[in-house]
Parts: C-alpha cells; sequence; structure tokens
C-alpha cells in the first residue's frame, strides 16, 4: 500500500472528512487519518443546521450564558443573553448551510448514505419570562425584517405547531432556514465520498510525529506508520492544539465537554420543530430518538458524563415539553468540541509552517460550517481562489498585542 499523498489529512470528523471530500474531488491524492478516540467533537453534536440561531448565541449559546449568569458575579446582571457572533460569520455559516440539499444528494448517489438533511423543520427559541422577550427583541431588530430569516411567534402559534410545548410560555422567536442533519451519518458520507473520488482512509491512526524538513512538514508519523506527505490539514478537533505543537505552532484550542441525553425511539413528527430554551436544546431526529443537550464545561479531555449534569438536562427537557416526562432515557454520552477564545473557528495556513494547514476550532458551530470549511481549505491547500475571505479565521489573530491581550469570547 503506498504511503504518498498530496495532501494527508488528520481528523475525519465532519470538518476533517469535508476537506478529504472537496480535496478529492479536486485530483488531490489524500490520506484521511482517524484516531478512533472517543469523545470528538461529531459526536456530542446534534447537528443542527442553525446559522442563524448559533450565530446569535442560541442552542449551547444561549444555556452557558445563563449558567454563568447564575454563578458567575463577573457577567453583568442586566445582561439579557449571549452576544451574538461577528455578522460577517454569520454569512459564512448562511452560505454553508445553503450547501447541504445539494450535498447530501451528491454523498447519496456516490456513497448510499443518508445524511438525514432536513428542511422545513425551523428553529423555536422558547421565551419563559420578559428578561427572555427583551432579549428577542434584540434577536429580531439584529436580524432585520426579513421574514424569511426571522419571525416574533405568540404562544398560540407556538402551540398550533408543535401542541406537546409547554403552556407556561410568553411566545418564541422562529427561524425557518435553522433545520437539522444527523452528524455522524454527514461524517461517514463524506468520507466514504472522498474515498470514492480516490483517497484513501487509515483507522486507529493516531499521530505520533511529524517530520519537517526545510521548514516544511514532509511525512505524518502515526501508529499505523508513517505517511510522505505534500501537505497536511490539521481538523484534529479538541485535539488540534496537540497536533499543531508537533510542529511547533501553538494555537489556543482546548476541549469543551457536551453531555447528551438521547431517548427511546419516539412516532417521528412528535416534535415537529428543533427547540432551543436557556436550559437545553430539544431536537427529534428522523429516526424518532429525541436528542437533549447540550453543557459546555471547559474540562481537560474527560468524556465522563455526570448524573447532576444530565438530570439539569432532563429537567430542562420537560420543562419545554412536559410530556417528556413519560419517555425512556436511552442513553447518554459526552464530546469534547474544540473551544476556541473568540468562538469563531481557527483555518487556513499557518504561517510558521507553509504547507501545515488548520480546520479546526468549530464549537458549537462545527456541523453546519463543514461544507464551505471543507470547499475554504481544500481551495487553501491547492492555491486556488477561495469561496469565502478568510482573513478573520487566520492563527494570526491570535498573536498577542503590545498589551499581551488576544481575542476573546463572545458569550
Amino acid at each position: 500500500m503506498s504511503r504518498t499523498a498530496d495532501v494527508v489529512v488528520i481528523g475525519s470528523g465532519a470538518v476533517g472528512a469535508s476537506v478529504a471530500f472537496y480535496l478529492a474531488g479536486r485530483g488531490a491524492r489524500i490520506t484521511l487519518l482517524d484516531a478512533s478516540t472517543p469523545g470528538r467533537a461529531t459526536s456530542a453534536s446534534a447537528g443542527g443546521l442553525w446559522p442563524l440561531g448559533e450565530s446569535l448565541g442560541l442552542g449551547c449559546g444561549v444555556i452557558f450564558h445563563a449558567a454563568r449568569k447564575s454563578g458567575d458575579a463577573a457577567v453583568p446582571s442586566e445582561s439579557e443573553g449571549p452576544e451574538p457572533l461577528p455578522g460577517k460569520f454569520m454569512d459564512f455559516l448562511c452560505e454553508s448551510n445553503g450547501l447541504f440539499p445539494a450535498l447530501a444528494a451528491e454523498l447519496r448517489s456516490l456513497s448510499g448514505v443518508d445524511i438525514e438533511a432536513e428542511s422545513g423543520t425551523g428553529l423555536l427559541y422558547l421565551l419563559y419570562d420578559e428578561e427572555q422577550q427583551r432579549h428577542a427583541r434584540r434577536i429580531v431588530d439584529l436580524v432585520g425584517d426579513d421574514r424569511t430569516r426571522v419571525e416574533e411567534w405568540s404562544a398560540e402559534q407556538v402551540w398550533k405547531r408543535d401542541p406537546l410545548i409547554t403552556r407556561d410560555l410568553r411566545g418564541a422567536v422562529y427561524f425557518p432556514g435553522d433545520n437539522q442533519v444527523n452528524p455522524m451519518l454527514l461524517a461517514e458520507g463524506l468520507k466514504r465520498g472522498a474515498c470514492a473520488k480516490g483517497g484513501r482512509f487509515v483507522a486507529e491512526a493516531r499521530v505520533t510525529g511529524l517530520q519537517i524538513a526545510g521548514e516544511r512538514v514532509v511525512a505524518v508519523e502515526s501508529s499505523r506508520g508513517t505517511f510522505e506527505c505534500g501537505a497536511v490539514v490539521n481538523a484534529a478537533g479538541a485535539w488540534a492544539g496537540q497536533i499543531a505543537r508537533l510542529a511547533g505552532i501553538e494555537i489556543p484550542v482546548h476541549p469543551v465537554r457536551g453531555q447528551i441525553v438521547c431517548t427511546e425511539t419516539l412516532r417521528p413528527g412528535t416534535l415537529r420543530s428543533n427547540l432551543s430554551t436557556r436550559d437545553c436544546y430539544i431536537l427529534q431526529k428522523t429516526h424518532g430518538e429525541v436528542i437533549i443537550g447540550s453543557t459546555t464545561e471547559r474540562c481537560d479531555f474527560d468524556v465522563s458524563v455526570r448524573y447532576e449534569n444530565l438530570r439539569d438536562l432532563a429537567a430542562g427537557a420537560v420543562r419545554a415539553v412536559p410530556a417528556l416526562r413519560d419517555v425512556t432515557v436511552k442513553r447518554t454520552w459526552a464530546g469534547l468540541r474544540p473551544g476556541v477564545p473568540d468562538e469563531l473557528p481557527i483555518l487556513g495556513r499557518a504561517a510558521e509552517i507553509p504547507n501545515f494547514f488548520h480546520a479546526t476550532g468549530g464549537f458549537r458551530t462545527g456541523i453546519v460550517a463543514a461544507p464551505l470549511t471543507g470547499q475554504l481549505v481544500a481551495a487553501e491547500v491547492l492555491g486556488e481562489s477561495l469561496p469565502f475571505p478568510i482573513d478573520m479565521f487566520l492563527a494570526s489573530r491570535f498573536q498577542k498585542s503590545a498589551t499581551g491581550s488576544v481575542p476573546s469570547a463572545h458569550a
């Protein structure tokens, strides 16, 4: 078996598999290495395609903000919700989200994998009190008057669409274009699609070193052997900082644990909308399971689950949908998302080594960003024109200023 490739992609989660898929589609000889380490971010994701919701701080963002506000005196008491991410990043996520319909069809044809990309589900941000209503007003004002992107709903409108939602409700904000996908099937479909286009996948290949000559990476050392290469893409998720250090590069990626609760299979369509609350998010998958998530915890690569956290998630779900009180929990798990101080991904060529490329830091937007991330990084590796400006995602933004500060989180 040949151990030489144009590009070695380290990490086969949704982002790494997407990079490999688009590189292979452009004729590059790619080798996709998977360490098979428990806790990858793709497994921690519910697969929400929420370009507007996540940009505006919903999903994990609003849960994290509520937890900080109740337990952190540094969060101002007048703060009514998480701060939105930059508008340009919202544009990036929306553009990436628009790629899913065609991508789903292509992956089904190439690999036989149905990634369960839904349309028409939408996201409802449930409002329980006056403070949340003020936050919702800010959200609507930020998005503007385009009612194809956001709508203010009364409680009656919510109940008409989803009768099982709590009556203890003041209303909701509805995002018609924020839908969902199956994250594990997405990663699998992209991986198989890359292989169908001539790529190679190597499982249980834990990267142990990088061979560097003349300020370029010439080979990747792993538990499955050494792979010579012309370029390397670091898509190792929460472990991306460790991989970068093998090249003498520092990037501020840290693991953020997300714990998830999954219910027994319910009748499909029991919940018609994806739900975001300040306690949890809730979405029913195509096959009927309901996913309830997610904690947002700084940790040291610990993928254990904790009863008290799972209990709080379940209580939040029951508050939003009281009928879930009588539903059986099927399984629970935790995954590690790649956190970055400003909550934006780190993409593109490393300044220190010209054939080493970053594709990490997706945190809570990695799934929806995966298609455009794959296209962008593939184009950067091959020296093609980029489908989206990359400057705001470069690792160089974390170089310390004269005051020694680096960009901070938005939420």
